[in-house]
């Protein structure tokens, strides 16, 4: 992969992987494939759903100093999170109605 130079004479990836791009922007692995799957967040080249994916560093670096970008980041993982937890939710008192 090609790389970059930094300010520091520190070679840097051009592409980063999921990982390394939550940790750039300082959130839980957790939170990319929330942002993914919403489409604020796009892979480079077209992975299949269950695919590696790779970001470009660029690109990161300029989304994580856009404070519009992350509110609406925040705000896309904290109601998919929410959503998750209702259905759980419902799973378990339906689960409960069936026992007793």
């Amino acid at each position: 992969m090609e790389r970059q130079v930094i300010s520091n004479e520190r070679p840097r990836p051009a592409c980063v992987s999921m990982e390394a791009a939550a940790a750039m922007f300082g959130w839980p692995n957790y939170y990319m494939p929330f942002l993914v799957r919403a489409g604020h967040l796009k892979p480079l080249g077209k992975p299949a759903q269950n695919a590696r994916k790779w970001f470009a560093t660029v690109e990161i670096e300029r989304m994580s100093h856009d404070p519009d970008w992350l509110d609406k980041a925040i705000r896309i993982v904290e109601k998919q999170i929410q959503e998750m937890n209702r259905k759980q939710r419902g799973r378990e008192q339906s689960e409960m109605h069936v026992v007793q």
